[in-house]
């Protein structure tokens, strides 16, 4: 039987250590500490067989998140799997940004999520304001299926529901703040994606028409239409598209609010206010 560390710096694989790591802690059932720790412990055979079984998919490009069925986003691992969208941490400022912008996390708010995927977002914020509800709408049966697995990390499941529909035309008039990360990437820069996400991920949780605008119009323009109170929009954008989404809000009686850099300082995230 090989030791931990055997297995993890074996140079028969191209996979890097950091890789190998996390797939095998996902097999041992281990922590990344634990694993550090654990340098001559030995792997029964079952558990070896099983490692290999996921590295062999790790080389041919799949996404660890989807190997090990886990990506940490926010303060939560959450389960993910092919139906759905891989977390990114530059999701992560859509959080930050309701943050700053309702810091006073005790209130009671209505939170919308529009394209919900593995329901990441509106679980994290609803983790923070522990007095709100939300609701996730999701086109995908098979995506809500993901979400409504990563609702056990809510202590009140009743505050959250989620929604089988189109967010296109969904009515969002009971909502304080609505939050989204639409498909965006323009279908004329799908040869320019990467191996992992172009061959794995959901194609229609990536791109979108209208050089990658087509979702932020129906969602800015339905949310007009419906429009019966004050209410704070939260999109993430792509590159180069701030702008155009900007634009489309100010046409549709949005006043932009503020917009949000992400770490390699690309305008992420739109904060807009209905006039």
């Amino acid at each position: 039987m090989a030791t931990i560390d055997e297995i993890l710096y074996s140079t028969k694989n191209s996979i890097p250590v950091s890789e190998k790591k996390l797939i095998l802690s996902h097999v041992l059932g281990l922590s990344n500490e634990e694993i550090n720790l654990a340098h001559n412990k030995k792997v029964g055979e079952k558990d070896l067989k099983n490692f290999e079984k996921l590295i062999n998919r790790r080389k041919n490009s799949e996404p660890i998140a989807y190997i090990t069925n886990t990506k940490s986003f926010w303060k939560n691992d959450f389960y993910v799997d092919s139906s759905v969208l891989i977390p990114r941490s530059d999701s992560e400022l859509l959080i930050e940004s309701v943050i700053e912008y309702f810091p006073d996390l005790t209130k009671s708010y209505n939170f919308l999520d529009l394209g919900s995927g593995s329901g990441c977002l509106i679980i994290s914020l609803l983790n923070e304001y522990l007095s709100s509800s939300g609701t996730g709408i999701e086109i995908d049966n098979e995506a809500i299926k993901v979400s409504e697995k990563n609702k056990e990390f809510l202590l009140n499941k009743n505050r959250l529901k989620f929604l089988e529909t189109d967010f296109s035309n969904f009515d969002s008039s009971s909502f304080d703040i609505v939050i989204s990360n639409p498909p965006y990437i323009p279908f004329e820069e799908k040869k320019n994606i990467m191996e992992d996400v172009k061959n794995f991920e959901p194609i229609r949780a990536l791109f979108a028409d209208e050089k990658g605008l087509y979702f932020y119009k129906n969602i800015i323009w339905n949310l007009a239409k419906k429009m019966k109170r004050k209410q704070y929009l939260f999109l993430e954008v792509g590159m180069n598209q701030d702008e155009g989404v900007v634009k489309i809000l100010k046409n549709n009686n949005f006043k932009v609010a503020s917009i949000k850099n992400d770490i390699s300082n690309i305008p992420r995230c739109i904060i807009a206010e209905s006039n």
